[in-house]
């Protein structure tokens, strides 16, 4: 397997990648850029010709860029509606030449800004590679204190005893249960959810303590749980578009 890369006006920079066993060129956008795969041996007009046969339906799909001058980021605290954290990204000023994180109070609100050097082209991947860490670093910091809390506050309420809580920093998974050992992960992620949806994660796991798997009795215990809102709580998570990449 053989991997060239191709520089296009419309298409910026591809990767192209031989693969044998191949009978078809196929094509997807992964981390901002176009990664092609050919059959071993495809002459380079082919891989051309192939390319611009797909181009409209490449630009069509292209994803846009998540991160923009002026996104704001706010999360919540767990009761009431001003949020407890704010991250901003603004343009830099004149003394910051690299990415530079600041921090401010307004009341009960920390407001944070990340602000991007002024020759720095924020669509390109690399820099939204770079902005996408800076805010996972952001709540990676905020989790201990803003969602373990509050979890022991709901296992408390329902009467169950964990040994154990613990921070995770996988981007898939948002919590996993150990019932035998009666300890609880839960990813830093959930910062970035509201708190409807960081309390279902914790009720979600909190009935794993007593039902490990997702049988009928595990939903019927967790829907106890969430009120009777199991169902709703998790069509909201399904479809809830996060800040970050994940």
């Amino acid at each position: 397997m053989s991997t060239l890369h191709i520089s296009h006006p419309s298409l910026g920079l591809i990767h192209v990648t031989e693969r044998r066993g191949s009978h078809r060129v196929s094509a997807r956008w992964k981390g901002g850029q176009l990664h092609v795969n050919i059959p071993a041996g495809l002459p380079a007009d082919r891989i051309d010709d192939a390319i611009e046969r797909m181009r409209e339906d490449l630009e069509r799909i292209r994803p846009r860029h998540r991160y923009h001058i002026g996104t704001k980021i706010e999360i919540l605290p767990e009761t009431g509606t001003t949020p407890a954290f704010i991250l901003c990204i603004a343009p830099a000023l004149p003394q910051h030449r690299d990415m530079t994180v600041t921090s401010r109070s307004e009341g009960a609100t920390t407001v944070y800004t990340l602000y991007i050097p002024t020759d720095a082209d924020i669509s390109t991947p690399s820099v939204q590679t770079r902005i996408d860490s800076c805010i996972r670093n952001f709540g990676r910091r905020l989790a201990p204190d803003l969602i373990l809390p509050h979890a022991r506050k709901i296992a408390d309420s329902l009467g169950l005893r964990v040994d154990s809580w613990e921070i995770a920093h996988g981007r898939t998974v948002l919590g996993t249960c150990y019932p035998r050992q009666r300890r609880i992960r839960l990813s830093y992620l959930n910062v970035f959810l509201p708190p409807e949806l960081r309390d279902y994660i914790i009720r979600h796991e909190l009935a794993h303590l007593t039902e490990p798997g997702h049988t009928a009795a595990f939903h019927t215990l967790c829907d106890r749980y969430c009120s009777g809102r199991e169902s709703q709580l998790t069509h909201s998570l399904r479809n809830y578009h996060w800040p970050v990449d994940r």
